[in-house]
């Protein structure tokens, strides 16, 4: 199905939003998310087959097939809610404010984060900025090349780069594989 909307921002953000999965072995997600609102000058670029701007709420919701990009990150959700910081008369002629900040985004639907090699995927994610807290939850899996972790919650903590996975509630327990260093030489002998 073709985008019927493509909505280019570039907004000033706060300037701690998603971060992205480092290395497992180093067992940092402080980079997680890195590309969302980590840096201001470069724009983000939303597309949805449909956008609803709710300005009196200071929230916009984009729904069906959403892709956000900015840098080397992307995220894809089935739909987000963007809640924003706006002062009146701050409009841009495309109905959605301008210069505002993002306060938090809410996505829903096989949401899945990706950087290079480094992906996140789950059900729901919410990510707010003022706290700079984040949490990925449904069936999180966490690759990065090999490596994949496994759990039904991931808690980050953007400020101290601290994340958390949780199992679901009675299976116990979370998954972690780790593929050793790449094998060099023939026949896969180090």
């Amino acid at each position: 199905m073709p985008r019927v909307l493509t909505v280019l921002l570039a907004l000033a953000l706060a300037p701690a939003a998603l971060p992205a999965a480092d290395a497992f072995a180093q067992g940092s997600m402080s980079e997680a998310f890195k590309g969302f609102g980590a840096n201001r000058k470069d724009p983000i670029q939303i597309e949805a087959d449909s956008l609803e701007v709710r300005d009196k709420e200071s929230v916009a919701l984009f729904n069906g097939n959403v892709l956000v990009r900015q840098s080397q990150t992307v995220m894809k959700a089935a739909r987000l809610k963007v809640f924003y910081d706006s002062k009146p008369g701050q409009e841009g002629g495309t109905g959605l404010p301008s210069n505002q900040q993002f306060r938090r985004l809410e996505a829903d639907g096989r949401v899945i984060i990706s950087q290079g090699d480094q992906t996140v995927t789950g059900e729901q994610g919410w990510f707010d900025m003022k706290s700079e807290e984040a949490m990925i939850t449904g069936g999180v899996v966490l690759t990065q090349g090999k490596n994949v972790a496994r759990g039904e919650r991931l808690a980050i903590d953007m400020k101290t780069g601290q994340y958390r996975l949780d199992a679901a509630k009675g299976s116990g327990r979370v998954q972690l594989i780790l593929e050793p260093a790449a094998a060099k030489g023939a026949g896969g002998k180090p």
